[in-house]
């Protein structure tokens, strides 16, 4: 996949209608990664994903930490993102 193709999986991914409380925080989660252009330097993760699988699998894994993990007390749900982007 090139790029723009991988962008355009993420963004119908993300936008898919929720199906359970993890795809709940999607939505956000587009919001936080910002356009959906090349030009947008937090996309630069999706270098990393071969395909659509891959990209599926990334944000699932996400979203579950979110569930899991996430405690809005003690950080931003942006900042939870970022670091889990960053750390992937």
């Amino acid at each position: 996949m090139n790029k723009q193709e991988k962008i355009t999986c993420l963004k119908a991914y993300l936008d898919k209608s929720e199906e359970s409380y993890a795809d709940s925080f999607k939505w956000e989660i587009g919001i936080i990664l910002g356009d959906f252009e090349e030009s947008n330097p937090n996309l630069r993760f999706l270098e990393n994903l071969s395909d659509e699988a891959a990209i599926y699998a990334f944000v699932d894994q996400m979203t579950s930490r979110i569930v899991m993990k996430f405690n809005p007390e003690w950080e931003s749900l942006g900042d939870f993102v970022w670091d889990y982007v960053g750390i992937g």
